[in-house]
């Protein structure tokens, strides 16, 4: 994917973009790499599937959405995907990436300094911190990081009531909400709508689940990550 089929296809979706934001998406993309050549972050080094798979993936977030002004939550934030491609999108976002490895949330935090994004990086488990900040947060994401019922735990506890949980899936999303009815309940969470899309060149399917929390998460969840792991609600 080239810069000229990147910016047709998030016109296509409602996604507005700037030379300048553009030219800040490729430097991200660039740092990464170089990065990665000493420092595992991804396992893409193909630039036009990492621009495909990565930056338009992540920027499939804000699609016919508008987070201005609120407080985001990446969960698993691992190089910055999708939080930082969503502060260089919508740069009025005041976003927090959340990751237990040190080294990839200084990575995140160094890139955003420097370029002067409203990204703040925090390193901890999910877990403790969603124990130490509930009901923060109006949007929490997590792409790619664990199976829906175990997500729900983590994210329900940090938003707000009214607040949305965005879960970015591959295919089989149908199965995982299916294993996820009884955490929806006991964590006070209903899907309110689901997003598909399919990349434009791999044409591999993409979902994107939105979870409302639509009462208070009993105060005992989440609780520690191997039982969450291992008995899954």
């Amino acid at each position: 994917m080239n810069k000229e089929s990147f910016v047709l296809e998030l016109n296509k979706r409602g996604i507005a973009t700037d030379e300048k934001q553009l030219d800040l998406l490729w430097d991200f993309m660039h740092h990464v790499l170089k990065t990665n050549e000493s420092f595992n972050l991804t396992a893409i080094k193909d630039e036009e599937s990492f621009v495909e798979k990565m930056i338009f993936d992540s920027a499939l977030l804000l699609n016919n959405q508008n987070f201005e002004g609120i407080d985001i939550l990446d969960i698993g934030a691992g190089a910055g995907f999708p939080s930082v491609v969503v502060s260089i999108l919508s740069p009025k976002v005041h976003v927090y990436a959340l990751d237990s490895t040190a080294k990839k949330v200084k990575f995140i935090e160094d890139y955003a300094k420097e370029k002067s994004l409203d990204v703040h990086g925090i390193t901890a488990r999910a877990e403790d911190f969603a124990r130490e900040n509930r009901d923060r947060f109006m949007v929490v994401t997590a792409r790619a990081v664990a199976s829906l019922r175990i997500l729900i735990e983590l994210a329900l506890p940090m938003l707000k009531v009214g607040g949305v949980f965005i879960a970015m899936k591959g295919p089989g999303f149908e199965d995982e909400i299916k294993e996820a009815q009884g955490a929806l309940k006991k964590l006070k969470g209903e899907v309110d709508y689901i997003y598909e899309d399919q990349l434009p060149e791999s044409k591999e399917n993409r979902s994107f689940i939105y979870i409302k929390k639509v009462g208070e998460t009993p105060n005992k969840y989440p609780r520690a990550y191997g039982e969450i792991k291992n008995k899954a609600l």
